[in-house]
């Protein structure tokens, strides 16, 4: 990020504090003055501030792993996980990287990254389906779940839902059964309309026990060697996408 682009994004931040100040005064004064109706819409617009907020200041991703125990799920070749692994502030024997694909599966850059993380002190297993996690980790406790790109490889309805609408509220709905008390469940996916469609992060949160999540940008560029794959077809998320953003899920 260049010098302007910090003023710029600095100045944008200084702009929202401002408004919502000015939000806030004139939400007191409407109700002062009985004007009900006017205190709900400058509500709405304090919200969207707030929204807005959320969106510029970035997620401590890091900060969050290195709190505790960490299970990433659907790491396909597991780069994402040994970049973490490999961050000063993270323990690598607290993080455990799954993948979909048995061992016999995965590619020899999945092997090869795998073994660096268990050198590292790193669990790796295979043949996790993010969808059974409660099952498979029963008893134990993670303080963060991260799944990075969902993707169901399907866009065949499932009962008239998006079939990465199913997945994802069964990854939470699982994921809520291993988090310890402040737990936090991570999923990165391209910010986009039609990725909002398809998921419907708010719609799953709700019907897996989670408050709506918070959103904030991500940004692939700040993990060193992440080269992100698809679990069921090749090709990357990454590709033809420049705007992706992390959703933070906590339980109700």
């Amino acid at each position: 990020m260049t010098n302007l682009h910090r003023c710029y994004e600095a100045q944008y931040i200084q702009t929202i504090c401002d408004l919502g100040l000015k939000s806030q005064d004139l939400i007191s004064v409407s109700l002062d003055f009985g004007l009900i109706e006017q205190a709900r819409e400058l509500k709405c617009i304090d919200g969207y501030l707030r929204y807005l907020l959320r969106k510029t200041l970035k997620f401590d991703l890091v900060g969050q792993v290195a709190k505790g125990k960490t299970l990433l799920v659907g790491e396909g070749n597991f780069s994402f996980a040994l970049s973490l692994a490999r961050k000063q502030s993270i323990n690598p024997a607290s993080i455990t990287a799954t993948t979909f694909e048995n061992a016999s599966e995965v590619s020899d850059e999945t092997k090869d990254n795998a073994k660096k993380l268990q050198l590292l002190g790193a669990e790796v297993l295979h043949g996790i389906n993010a969808n059974r996690i409660a099952d498979i980790f029963s008893g134990i406790s993670f303080k963060t779940i991260v799944f990075q790109f969902p993707h169901a490889g399907s866009t065949e309805p499932i009962n008239c839902h998006n079939p990465n609408f199913i997945l994802v509220r069964n990854f939470l709905a699982n994921a809520g059964k291993l988090l310890t008390n402040g737990g936090a469940v991570l999923i990165s996916a391209v910010d986009s309309p039609h990725y909002h469609g398809a998921f419907q992060f708010e719609d799953v949160a709700k019907e897996a026990g989670f408050a709506n999540p918070t959103i904030y940008p991500f940004e692939p560029s700040d993990f060193i060697g992440y080269e992100h794959t698809m679990t069921h077809q090749s090709g990357s998320a990454l590709e033809n996408h420049d705007k992706f953003s992390t959703w933070v899920f906590h339980l109700e």
